[in-house]
């Protein structure tokens, strides 16, 4: 067991280090030490194994001044066929120099006037002379950059596809343009289920070079379907 060599005061802090041989796997739980009037434990002990034994170290804060001998109780150790042990405790000198004036007792010794006060927080407006320069320079770019590019493109409507016309359909029917009409009747008709026979037979006819008189009656039918007559 060693602490730092350096002479203590007290409120210092220090490092106390315990070295202990414990078998291979061997966990060790360290304690605390349970004077806290002589030193307070900072934080959880430091485990660090080492070759064949585990280092432990205790960060403390030292209290009472003189001559004293700190008691750290021995760390639990369980092994890893399940068996547990308590190591014996471990004691350490203290030597703690005392921070109040020498050659007068403590309870003649009078204790300063407190400080004031340390203001938090410094009252500015630097902040405020930083940041709206930069807000007023960045809206300007966003606004050059905008007015740069111009007014936005108009949004083009999606062209309307105009109906078919039946009587333009059975002009061209009796002008002889049957195929036309077909390829004008078929586009009407492709989603109606009551025209599917109608389509298959068209898809059928449709570049047949000898088919005119096919395509006419086909075009017929199709002016019927059209119309919403019964063929």
């Amino acid at each position: 067991m060693r602490q730092e060599p350096r002479r203590l005061t007290v409120g210092d802090t220090t490092t106390i280090v315990q070295r202990v041989a414990v078998p291979a796997g061997a966990l060790v739980q360290p304690q605390a030490p349970t004077d806290t009037t002589l030193a307070t434990l900072l934080g959880p002990a430091s485990v660090t194994r080492e070759g064949d034994s585990v280092r432990i170290a205790y960060r403390v804060t030292v209290w009472a001044p003189g001559q004293n001998t700190l008691t750290i109780p021995g760390a639990i150790v369980v092994r890893l066929d399940g068996r547990i042990d308590t190591l014996p405790d471990a004691r350490v000198p203290l030597n703690i120099a005392s921070v109040l004036p020498t050659g007068r007792p403590a309870a003649q010794v009078a204790p300063k006037q407190a400080r004031p006060w340390v203001a938090r927080a410094d009252r500015t407006f630097l902040p405020w002379a930083i940041a709206i320069p930069l807000l007023l320079v960045v809206g300007l770019l966003a606004w050059w950059h905008r007015r740069r590019r111009g007014p936005k493109a108009p949004v083009m409507a999606p062209p309307v596809v105009p109906g078919v016309d039946a009587t333009r359909l059975a002009g061209w029917i009796a002008a002889g343009e049957s195929r036309l009409a077909v390829l004008h009747l078929e586009a009407a008709l492709r989603d109606r289920p009551e025209a599917a026979e109608w389509c298959a037979a068209v898809a059928t006819l449709r570049y047949a070079p000898e088919a005119d008189g096919d395509l006419h009656a086909l075009a017929a039918s199709g002016m019927t379907l059209l119309i919403g007559q019964a063929p």
